[in-house]
């Protein structure tokens, strides 16, 4: 390749502008060294690219033709350019991240909107495995950061960071036997279906399970769907089903004694083959921010 970028950029500035005075007014140069600039791509290309027998030049059909390649060829050079500038700064090249659906709404969503405008040159892969599958991802390495409810497992295979808590409350269906009840204890939850989160390796918290008879659902949207439907009750995080409730989609358990909320501590696991740049700190700070996270450590 004997041509240069400043050559590709004269040339279309030149096609843009529609004339080689105006193309270096917009490129702060003088109109000879675009001329020149073009000239020399010409020659390189040995293509004619401007017909110059008028006061002001036209474009050739081969300018035509390889001007959307040229475009396309200057915006690559232009995200490899601020790829290089961004690690030369310390922000990583890639980034894994799964969360956990549980934790998953409109915050964290605007979360990530300002993630891309602070890092508009890093790749983000963004996955949703369900939590013991999460910590599986992590220890492999395929994950640099995982954000899950706690599995209560001392870290081994990965650097943990505790986030704060998440409020989950007992929900059922509008129509569910529990729904009418105006007080409920522990006790009366018991002899219904409750439906719980699980994993592809069928892991299950063993402290969330009260009923007698428990449908393990792997995503927490299908669980929300099922508990709508009638189909049993569940603890589920309250920042997910708060406008459920206020809709009539879903009804909040009335359990004495505080029993209808739980709070459950949430965890940032970050893989031992991370090696955490400016976006990864970025992402810790923010997540510690989220309103549905409380107790959240100093």
């Amino acid at each position: 390749m004997r041509f240069s970028l400043d050559q590709l950029q004269a040339f279309v500035a030149a096609c843009e502008q529609g004339s080689f005075s105006a193309a270096a007014r917009q490129l702060g140069k003088v109109q000879s060294a675009v001329s020149t600039a073009v000239a020399n791509l010409e020659l390189d290309l040995g293509l004619a690219l401007f017909d110059r027998s008028r006061r002001e030049p036209q474009m050739t059909p081969a300018a035509q033709a390889l001007l959307p390649q040229v475009r396309a060829l200057l915006e690559q050079a232009s995200g490899l350019q601020g790829h290089a500038d961004a690690m030369v700064l310390g922000e990583e090249g890639r980034l894994t991240l799964a969360v956990e659906e549980s934790l998953i709404g409109p915050e964290l969503e605007w979360m990530l909107v300002e993630f891309e405008q602070a890092f508009p040159q890093l790749e983000l892969e963004l996955l949703n495995p369900a939590r013991m599958d999460i910590v599986e991802l992590v220890k492999q390495g395929r994950v640099d950061m995982g954000l899950l409810v706690s599995t209560l497992e001392p870290p081994e295979g990965f650097h943990l960071r505790l986030m704060g808590e998440m409020t989950l409350i007992a929900v059922a269906g509008p129509k569910h036997p529990l729904s009418s009840r105006k007080s409920l204890l522990l006790e009366d939850l018991r002899p219904h279906r409750q439906l719980v989160l699980t994993s592809r390796g069928a892991q299950t918290r063993v402290s969330e399970q009260v009923g007698r008879q428990v449908w393990r659902i792997e995503s927490q949207y299908g669980l929300l769907d099922l508990i709508k439907r009638g189909v049993g009750w569940a603890w589920v995080p309250q920042h997910m089903v708060s406008e459920d409730i206020v809709a009539g989609r879903l009804s909040r358990l009335n359990c004495d004694m505080g029993a209808d909320r739980y709070h459950i501590p949430v965890d940032l696991l970050l893989a031992f083959t991370y090696l955490e740049g400016k976006a990864g700190q970025w992402l810790y700070q923010k997540i510690g921010q989220l309103s549905f996270l409380e107790s959240k450590p100093n």
